[in-house]
């Protein structure tokens, strides 16, 4: 192998996958000349496809790519070829399995559900939580909640199969907070990643549920309680108008049986006795002045 070229070899496994030539700032910058690399060779099973117009099996410079369809494990042979006399033989080329990303779940697969209430819409609540990302539940369930709160920014209620007869406010806090306009299921409300949990939410059925139906929930605040809520129309707020949203959990019932359920549920009682605190102390920046 002379000094103009080397060999490189990529494992592959079973899917489909990109393969990607990185950009490098040093070429970004016209400082050198970037290599080019080449499939010289695939195993059994492996299938290549390059863009239209481009050369098959070649990544000519930083910023091109091809897709590779693997039928089995396998492996990649490539050339990088220097681009100028003495020229660079760096190369980044990252090979990435093509799929879209998996949402985090509040509740493992094989839980026990409520069954769903006659003339009910399955549903589920996808939110953005701070710290921890978009996190989604299924009705009934808590997304965050007394085991694991966290600061809900914002949320979506998203029939599953067909549309669920929800509406919904979102209260935030600081100088452009307020209660926000009613939001038909499946649009998102609130914010992602600007620190302003939500301080308030409100729900209500629309005129196409069935009119015995009606909504169950319970939320926690930072700071409370959990408190929970029944009817056509419900709100949650906290002890105070600051404290955020930590937990949810929502569900449809009839509401004849909702009644038997629930007896006096809807009282929040947020004497000192019953308050649940949580304290965070924050964590000094590495290398600040």
């Amino acid at each position: 192998m002379s000094e103009r070229e080397r060999k490189a070899v990529v494992k592959v496994t079973r899917g489909l996958h990109s393969l990607v030539y990185r950009f490098d700032p040093a070429y970004a910058l016209g400082l050198s000349v970037p290599p080019v690399a080449c499939v010289e060779a695939a195993s059994e099973g492996l299938f290549l496809v390059s863009a239209p117009g481009e050369e098959f099996g070649v990544l000519a410079e930083p910023g091109k790519g091809l897709v590779v369809l693997a039928e089995q494990d396998g492996t990649l042979h490539l050339t990088i070829r220097a681009g100028e006399e003495n020229g660079s033989l760096q190369a980044a080329l990252e090979l990435t399995r093509i799929e879209a990303p998996r949402l985090s779940v509040a509740a493992p697969a094989g839980r026990q559900r409520a069954p769903l209430a006659s003339g009910a819409t399955e549903f589920l609540i996808r939110a953005h939580v701070s710290l921890r990302g978009d996190l989604s539940a299924a009705r009934g369930e808590w997304l965050c909640g007394p085991a694991l709160p966290g600061r809900v920014e914002g949320l979506e209620i998203r029939g599953v199969g067909a549309d669920c007869p929800v509406e919904y406010q979102v209260a935030t806090g600081g100088r452009t907070g307020g209660w926000s306009n009613w939001i038909a299921a499946g649009t998102y409300a609130g914010s992602r990643g600007k620190a302003l949990p939500l301080i308030g939410l409100r729900l209500r059925l629309t005129d196409a549920a069935p009119a015995d139906l009606v909504l169950r929930g319970e939320a926690l605040f930072l700071g409370g309680s959990p408190v929970s809520r029944s009817g056509r129309e419900v709100e949650f707020t906290g002890p105070t108008p600051l404290d955020p949203l930590v937990g949810l959990k929502l569900d449809m019932a009839l509401g004849s049986q909702d009644a038997r359920a629930t007896g006096l549920l809807g009282q929040q009682d947020n004497r000192p006795g019953n308050r649940l605190r949580v304290f965070r102390r924050d964590t000094p920046e590495i290398g600040a002045a």
